[in-house]
């Protein structure tokens, strides 16, 4: 088969809109050939010098704008309202003294907030003299009952002066549960019946939270880092447990579906209530600032929800603790401290304490037989006396 040749193009068969576009592009290839790059480079650096200024000075005014309103904001947080010192000092002179309206005693007197409640504009003949009028809010503690109750106090703004007006206004006590009549009872979990070693588990971890030695605290959590170090309550003596509720979870305290469910879950969170003997209060007992300890024997309870690891296995290890029924905000060995930033203690203290109230007790027997030894001495004094005037009186010649 012969091979049919190609048949050259012709320029001529170019139409008008090519040719067009073939001299432009032409034109431009022959510009770039002319056209030197450090000019091309000035000319964007003039460009970016006339715009950057512009630039710059809209987002230093955004920025401001910013600061002002961040600015505005922290001092409506932080509770800088005008007058709140003044208003402080009046009420603290109000509370203070035999006569004040809560005769047993108040404490943690604490600034809540402030609110603008009017203002005026005054014709003093020289102008306006414009004042502002905040009611400041405080509460505080009723000694007597153990209450919280809140006061407010009236205060003016003049010419940038804060000035009290008036007394203090007692407002009415809130209306709160009576304490005490309910527990926690968590959802969507499912619950796990308590293995009988899971009792002992708790019993010696309560022990060692309300205690003071974090050496045997450290041991019982059981942490796999040595570098780590857990600090007890110390707040008391163990007295007894309670479980109120063992449920399955996960290790973030999450709950598990019911379809993954098992008889030996790996986490498991329980609420304990412990009861025990508060440490015994140290008081000045002479003059030469010598101390004893003293305690009523009563005792106090709290409630406390922890991470259990294994909890149906006689090797269960309490990991994690927090506010009772805080389930979800438990992970494991998150109360973990750095062995390097704290100081730990053991129960010698205890023993220290202990041998404390022995060691009063002694000075007070001993105080009391000095004592008794002192009358004894004086009586045989006496006696002696009278013995020596009877021998003086035999003994004096009769005239």
């Amino acid at each position: 088969m012969a091979r049919k040749h190609a048949v050259a193009e012709s320029p001529m068969d170019i139409d008008e809109d090519q040719r067009k576009h073939q001299v432009e592009f032409d034109a431009m290839k022959q510009a770039a050939k002319n056209t030197r790059w450090w000019k091309v480079l000035i000319t964007v650096f003039l460009l970016a010098g006339t715009i950057a200024p512009i630039i710059s000075v809209r987002a230093i005014s955004t920025l401001q704008s910013m600061g002002d309103t961040l600015s505005a904001k922290y001092k409506e947080i932080s509770g800088d309202k005008p007058g709140k010192q003044a208003a402080l000092t009046a009420v603290n002179k109000w509370l203070d003294g035999n006569k004040g309206p809560f005769r047993d005693g108040t404490s943690n007197l604490i600034w809540d907030t402030a609110e603008k409640v009017g203002s005026s504009d005054a014709d003093t003949g020289n102008g306006k003299e414009h004042t502002d009028y905040w009611a400041h809010q405080f509460s505080f503690t009723n000694l007597a009952d153990g209450s919280t109750r809140d006061v407010t106090q009236l205060v003016s703004l003049k010419n940038g002066v804060a000035t009290a007006m008036g007394s203090p206004t007692v407002l009415p006590m809130k209306a709160i549960g009576s304490g005490n009549s309910q527990s926690y009872n968590p959802s969507g979990y499912s619950r796990v019946d308590q293995a009988a070693s899971f009792q002992n588990v708790v019993n010696a971890w309560a022990k060692a939270y309300t205690g003071k030695d974090a050496n045997a605290f450290t041991v019982l959590v059981g942490d796999p880092n040595s570098e780590h170090v857990y600090q007890p309550a110390s707040i008391g003596a163990f007295k007894s447990a309670a479980v109120n509720w063992l449920v399955e979870c996960d290790k973030n305290g999450k709950p598990i579906d019911k379809d993954k469910s098992s008889d030996t879950p790996e986490y498991g969170a329980a609420s304990i209530s412990i009861t025990f003997e508060p440490y015994a209060k140290t008081q000045d007992v002479s003059d030469n600032g010598s101390e004893a300890q003293t305690n009523d024997g009563s005792s106090s309870s709290m409630n406390i929800t922890v991470l259990v690891k294994n909890p149906m296995a006689g090797s269960a290890k309490i990991i994690d603790w927090g506010a009772d029924g805080s389930i979800q905000t438990l992970s494991p060995f998150a109360n973990a401290l750095d062995k390097s930033s704290v100081t730990t203690s053991t129960g010698d203290e205890e023993d220290s304490a202990s041998s404390a109230d022995s060691q009063s007790s002694a000075g007070s027997d001993n105080g009391s037989n000095t004592t008794d030894t002192a009358n004894g001495a004086d009586s045989s004094g006496a006696d002696a006396s009278a013995t020596d005037g009877s021998s003086s009186d035999s003994s004096t010649p009769s005239n």
